[in-house]
Order: structure tokens, then C-alpha cells, then sequence
């Protein structure tokens, strides 16, 4: 199981494979089929050694090689090459390598076109997590569950983070239903990949998760104490009822980390909401930074 943010960025990948094809057309402009599958990493050389990519996809006519990189890495310059260079001898298909990176600076080195042989250049597809399409919609979340979570680890330090942290938390309970691991992990990440008032913003809803057990340092360090107390307080509710008391405590948190002020009026107003309507409540108040007129 993925627990790096380079190996659960992957893991999102290989899950849903189609993911790459939709950011490199939304994106990039670039048409490439959607129809693809993880196949092996491994090149081998002429020599006794070989060299891994991070991530291959194959598909009908297309060979993709993925790459995400967090840093520079000069060695990368020559594997690079090599990669593609490999991969199509293998399949004879078109081959694309595409390097994912977070950071804009280690995007501007990626895109720099490589020297290869007979005086030719390589230059690889850069793919920018900040042009990753904010995903705030919790319908495209549950649709997406994968885009969701990808959109809050590219964008969970701007502004109106909590939007994109809900939209992925979503995502990331929609995984859960068909593998509680992975999407207990989506959940963690999401959270470390938020500022720390965003993400006590989100706690409470988090630790309604039956079970739920942070797997980051970072999480077990800021919210240990809060955790206790949400489980010690889940024991007494039924599962949906918990589910809203957790949303309740995130409107509550909201107002007071925008200054938006939090009364009795205002919890009793709440008091009686569905979770959908606590959800759409929780959106407003994060693209708005404000208390809805009509709430």
C-alpha cells in the first residue's frame, strides 16, 4: 500500500489508468487512449542491468510512461531517453513520456529539451499538478474519485482549500466502499496535504470513518487528542447520525476559522439539516468565506 505522496500519486494512477488520458487532453490539448493498463516499469539494458520507471500504461496504439518527479534528479536525464527509447522497441506504439511534478521550478528543468544521439533532442511532456483542474463538486468527487484526490494533494495550500478538501474526502470515502484501506489512506493524505486549520476543519468528519487509523506521523502528532474525543463521542451515535454531528462540527469550524462567528441561532439553524445539505452548506461557506443569506 502507497505512502509516500510519489507512490500514492501513482497508486492514483494505476487505479484508474484513464485519469492520465483525460489531465493529458484537459490539460495539454494532447489526444491519447483511454483504454489503458499498468504493464511492467522495467527496462532492460544490453547490459546486465536495467533501469524502472515510475509508471508504464499501455494501451491499443499507446505506450505512456509516467514519471513523477518531486525534485531534480540529473540521472533522470539519461534514463529518460532510455525509457522511451525501450518501451518502443517493445511495442512498436507511439511513446509518450509524461513527468508529473508539484513544483513549478522542477517543472521548468523537466521540460528542457534533453541531448540524445545523431544530434537529436528529447524533450519529455511536462504535466504541472498546478494546472490539475480543482475538483470542488462532490458529485464529480464520488464520479472521480481519483481526479478528487490528485486535485487536493496539487492544491491543498491555496486559498479555499477546504472546498477542495471535502470534494477529495468524498472521493476518498467513495474508494473506501470497495477497499476501506486504500480509501482510510486517500483520507489521511488529503488531510496532511492541507494546512493545519484546513484540516481540523475536516477532522471531525474524518474520525466518523469506522475504524479510521491515521498512517502519517504528521496526523498522529496534530490530532491525536482530537481523535479521542471524536471516538469517544461516536460511541453513543448511530453511523448517519454521526456522519452529521461530524458535518456540523465542520460548519462550526469553518465559521470560526473565517472569522464568520458561530451563535446558538446558528447551530439550531443547522441542527436539522440532511448531510447533503450540510455538504452544500460546508461548499458555500468555503468559495463564499461567508455565512449564506439563505441558510
Amino acid at each position: 500500500m502507497p505512502s509516500t505522496k510519489h507512490e500514492l500519486t501513482l497508486d492514483l494512477f494505476r487505479r484508474r489508468p484513464a485519469l492520465l488520458a483525460l489531465l493529458l487532453r484537459s490539460v495539454l490539448g494532447l489526444e491519447v487512449e483511454e483504454n489503458l493498463v499498468p504493464r511492467s516499469e522495467t527496462f532492460a539494458q544490453l547490459k546486465s542491468s536495467s533501469y524502472a520507471a515510475d509508471g508504464v500504461l499501455e494501451g491499443e496504439h499507446d505506450t505512456i510512461i509516467l514519471e513523477v518527479q518531486l525534485g531534480r534528479d540529473p540521472e533522470k536525464l539519461r534514463s529518460w531517453p532510455v525509457y522511451v527509447a525501450s518501451a518502443h522497441a517493445a511495442t512498436g506504439k507511439r511513446t509518450l513520456l509524461v513527468v508529473l511534478t508539484f513544483d513549478d521550478g522542477v517543472a521548468e528543468w523537466a521540460s528542457r529539451p534533453i541531448a540524445t544521439f545523431h544530434d537529436g533532442t528529447f524533450r519529455p511532456i511536462v504535466l504541472r499538478a498546478s494546472r490539475v483542474p480543482r475538483v470542488t463538486d462532490l458529485e464529480t468527487a464520488r464520479a472521480q474519485p481519483e481526479l478528487a484526490v490528485l486535485s487536493a494533494l496539487a492544491h491543498g495550500r491555496e486559498r479555499g482549500a477546504v472546498e477542495v478538501g471535502l470534494a477529495a474526502w468524498v472521493g476518498a470515502v467513495t474508494v473506501a466502499s470497495d477497499d476501506a484501506d486504500r480509501g482510510k489512506l486517500y483520507a489521511d493524505a488529503v488531510l496532511a496535504s492541507l494546512t493545519k486549520r484546513d484540516a481540523r476543519a475536516l477532522l471531525e468528519v474524518v474520525m466518523k470513518t469506522d475504524g479510521y487509523q491515521y498512517k502519517s506521523e504528521w496526523m498522529k502528532q496534530n490530532f491525536a487528542e482530537g481523535e479521542a474525543k471524536g471516538r469517544a463521542e461516536g460511541k453513543a451515535e448511530g453511523k448517519a447520525e454521526g456522519k452529521a454531528e461530524g458535518l456540523r462540527h465542520v460548519v462550526a469550524a469553518l465559521c470560526e476559522a473565517h472569522g464568520l462567528g458561530w451563535s446558538a441561532a446558528r447551530a439550531e439553524n443547522v441542527a436539522c439539516l440532511s448531510c447533503e445539505d450540510l455538504e452544500r452548506l460546508i461548499v458555500r461557506i468555503s468559495a463564499e468565506r461567508r455565512w449564506p443569506d439563505d441558510a
